[in-house]
C-alpha cells in the first residue's frame, strides 16, 4: 500500500508515519506532530476514504456522528460510547518512535464487530470511529494533564443519557 502524503503549509509534503487499512478501504494514516510533552512521540492523523481526499479529522466530525447514531438508537449509542470511554481509559500511549511507526490497532475492529448493528447509521463507520478514539487516546496521554479528548467522550455520554443538550456538545466540540 502506498503511504500517504500530505503537504505541510508553506512546507514540505511528508510521508505517513504509519498507516491502516480498514474494511471500507479507508486509510487512517499518522504523520509527525510537534506538541506536548513528547513532540518526537507525537502525531497528528489523517484519513482518507475511498474516491475522497484526505482529511484532518475534528471533534466535530465525530461527535456530530454519535449524535446521528444516538438519533436513531439511544441505547446502542450509549453503549457504544461508554465502550469508547473503556478504551480510551485501557490505552497506553506509545513509548518510543518505533513502537509509534509500527503499531498495529487493537480495538477499532472490535468496536465494528461489537456494534455492528450501528453500522450504516451517521456517515462515518464504526472501524473509522475505533480507530480514531484508539489513535487520539494513545496521543492525548502523551502530555501529562491533557483532558479534552477524553472530556468529548464523556460530554457524548452526558448527551445520550440526557444530562446535557445538543448546543452543549457541538458548541464544545467546535472549540477544541
Amino acid at each position: 500500500m502506498e503511504k500517504l502524503q500530505y503537504k505541510i503549509k508553506n512546507g514540505p509534503r511528508v510521508e505517513a508515519l504509519n498507516q491502516f487499512k480498514l474494511e471500507d478501504g479507508t486509510i487512517v494514516a499518522i504523520f509527525q506532530g510537534f506538541r506536548g510533552e513528547n513532540p518526537e512521540l507525537d502525531f497528528i492523523v489523517k484519513y482518507k476514504e475511498p474516491g475522497k481526499r484526505l482529511r484532518t479529522p475534528s471533534h466535530t466530525h465525530w461527535i456530530v456522528d454519535l449524535i446521528v447514531k444516538g438519533e436513531i438508537n439511544k441505547s446502542s449509542t450509549l453503549d457504544l460510547v461508554k465502550e469508547l470511554i473503556e478504551i480510551y481509559d485501557n490505552v497506553n500511549p506509545f513509548q518510543t518512535v518505533e513502537e509509534r511507526d509500527t503499531y498495529k490497532l487493537i480495538y477499532a475492529h472490535e468496536v465494528a464487530r461489537d456494534f455492528s448493528w450501528l453500522e450504516g447509521t451517521g456517515s462515518l463507520s464504526l472501524e473509522l470511529i475505533g480507530t480514531l478514539v484508539e489513535l487520539f487516546s494513545k496521543c492525548e496521554k502523551q502530555t501529562t494533564g491533557a483532558f479534552m479528548f477524553k472530556s468529548m467522550l464523556t460530554l457524548a455520554k452526558d448527551y445520550l443519557e440526557g444530562k446535557k443538550d445538543y448546543y452543549q456538545i457541538i458548541g464544545t466540540s467546535k472549540r477544541v
